[in-house]
């Protein structure tokens, strides 16, 4: 179900998961899941080894907004169109068997234009009405018609399996326009958290030559990570020039490692200079291996959605976004308005410091103009950038 119908259906609260689901669908809620180290799982060459041949169901944390990773724009890339991604972090539940330990995450992956991939383009891949329509299904969980955010803990639902590509095993719809390969994300806890970001060395993923430790069992080095929100302390960049939205730098921590930086496309990057060394510096591990004629045992790199001028961020909210869940509504709206206290009269209420939002100790037109220039509407992403 796509597109205004399915919109519809979410206005009225009606969107029911039952009538969602296809008639020629496996039966989800008796599968066994799938785990992320499983479904990542790689030869001695790095080339995945998951069997891709029928439906997987998975689980994990989403750590992203997809806006800040890629760019989502109808026909915005050259090549592919519109893109979406989304990292899902592999996360122990109480009450799991002792051997569903699970390490890493894994990419979501959507392309408007995959009809060029298997050589059918245009009529294989999507129109700019049908790419808008799947982004808003892929960003809502179709029980509730939540739209997900960084933190939730979701079900993967893939009809065809995914492909490997570039080191890495995708969840995609293998690169085929039918309603048979779509995958889904249906929600399992709302806000149930983002993971604490793994602390790790360039010491644990390069060894002394400033190569790639490669382990096929994904025990330890640079594979173990992949796809896991990790941080990294006391670093520098090489050099800052490419500083800015999809940049790509280098950081280097005084023992000839170094790591490449991929930038996301937050507003940090373009509001606030390079930090000064050393910094700390948090993203999402990740591996695009350009390269396959020796194997897939590098190009593993540090995907950083955003910056806030002081510190790097997974997530990085507006200030009017007083709810933090993405966007500038009503829902914000409703604080803002219950803290009003009009001009030169202080705001003492704990609650409604977050409503001063230019700082003057009241909560008046002034902070309401800086509130307008915030507004997204529901379901969109608020650009933090706004306050400026």
């Amino acid at each position: 179900m796509r597109g205004k119908n399915r919109g519809l259906l979410r206005a009225a609260g009606v969107l029911l998961l039952a009538a969602y689901a296809r008639a020629d669908d496996p039966d989800w809620s008796s599968m066994s899941y799938t785990l992320h180290r499983q479904y990542q799982a790689v030869d001695a060459d790095g080339v995945g080894t998951f069997p891709l041949t029928a439906p997987v169901k998975m689980r994990g944390v989403v750590l992203n907004w997809s806006q800040n990773m890629l760019d989502g724009t109808p026909g915005a890339d050259p090549f592919m169109g519109g893109l979406w991604q989304r990292y899902v972090q592999a996360v122990d539940l109480p009450g799991t068997p002792d051997d569903d330990d699970d390490f890493g995450g894994t990419a979501c992956w959507m392309g408007q234009n995959i009809g060029k991939i298997v050589g059918n383009h245009p009529a294989g891949s999507y129109t700019d009405e049908q790419w808008l329509a799947e982004l808003d299904r892929l960003d809502h969980d179709p029980a509730t018609g939540r739209w997900f955010r960084p933190g939730d803990l979701v079900e993967i639902r893939a009809r065809a399996p995914g492909l490997f590509f570039r080191g890495k095993t995708n969840i995609n719809e293998q690169h085929v326009n039918v309603p048979e390969a779509d995958f889904d994300l249906v929600l399992l806890q709302a806000d149930y958290g983002l993971p604490a970001p793994e602390l790790i060395s360039l010491a644990q993923v390069k060894d002394a030559g400033d190569n790639f430790i490669f382990d096929q069992t994904r025990a330890t080095g640079a594979e173990h990570y992949q796809g896991t929100a990790v941080q990294i302390n006391g670093v520098s960049f090489t050099d800052t020039t490419n500083w800015g939205p999809d940049g790509e730098l280098t950081i280097q921590d005084g023992t000839n490692r170094t790591l490449p930086v991929k930038l996301g496309l937050g507003s940090g990057f373009t509001l606030y200079e390079p930090p000064e060394p050393p910094f700390d510096i948090l993203g999402i591990f990740d591996q695009e291996d350009l390269n396959g004629d020796d194997g897939y045992k590098d190009g593993y790199r540090l995907w950083v959605m955003d910056y806030d001028g002081g510190s790097f961020k997974l997530v990085r909210y507006a200030p009017a976004d007083f709810d933090q869940d993405g966007d500038v509504d009503d829902d914000d709206y409703g604080h803002f308005e219950a803290c009003a206290s009009g001009p030169a009269i202080e705001q003492n209420d704990p609650s409604c410091e977050d409503a001063d939002l230019d700082g003057d100790s009241d909560v008046d037109q002034s902070d309401f103009g800086v509130f307008q220039r915030c507004i997204s509407g529901p379901d969109k992403l608020a650009n933090p950038a706004c306050a400026g």
